[in-house]
């Protein structure tokens, strides 16, 4: 199967994927249960379990047989390590550089927050004008469009169609796996790989 796969066959990457379920979602809940990661940190379980399946399919790809070590061993610590890794670089650029500002992040459904916590007694809280907030907004479509384009064709097609972002007409999971001829779970591994890769590049600190 690994031989298959490293040939880029989608039946044999489709059938390990649903064969390793189990093992991912094992693996998912021992990185949650020994990092206390939770949805406040930006990770949930389905972001695990994603990081896992790609991993799992990288594992295939280099995989080899003739270092002696089991494909089971040799995909958990691939799988494992992708996991930890994703766990690490969770915050964006943006919440580092607020984090090293000295502010922290504050959950507006935290029991104890108040209005006197979201602005400090004696600030003069004043509304800005939209006009920046859309020069920021032209900004960052700009920047996701110049970064779109560097993806690899299929991932760019498979995007552009699910999120309508040429012909603004947005289409189900369903629909976008039946129309590029993929299963439902192959395709969220795509789009789970390309979107990370478009949000790295979102958070690369340069303007454009």
């Amino acid at each position: 199967m690994c031989h298959r796969i490293k040939e880029n066959d989608l039946s044999s990457e489709t059938r390990l994927l649903l064969e390793n379920e189990g093992l991912i979602v094992q693996i998912a809940n021992m990185i949650k249960n020994r990092r206390n990661v939770n949805s406040s940190d930006g990770i949930d379980d389905a972001d695990l379990i994603q990081e896992g399946r790609i991993a799992m399919l990288t594992a295939a790809k280099v995989y080899d047989e003739g270092k002696n070590a089991k494909f089971s061993t040799f995909a958990f610590e691939i799988i494992k390590n992708a996991m930890t890794d994703l766990c690490d670089h969770c915050q964006s650029t943006f919440e580092r550089h607020m984090e090293a500002a000295g502010l922290t992040r504050l959950f507006l459904n935290d029991p104890d927050v108040t209005e006197s916590t979201l602005y400090p007694r004696g600030t003069d809280v004043q509304w800005k004008d939209s006009t920046g907030d859309l020069a920021v907004l032209h900004i960052m479509l700009e920047k996701l469009h110049n970064r779109l384009v560097l993806l690899p064709a299929r991932e760019q097609r498979i995007l552009m169609y699910h999120f309508g972002i040429s012909a603004l007409e947005f289409k189900s999971v369903s629909e976008t796996a039946a129309y590029f001829h993929l299963t439902e779970k192959y395709l969220k591994i795509i789009e789970t790989g390309a979107l990370k890769t478009l949000r790295d590049g979102m958070n690369d600190g340069k303007i454009i």
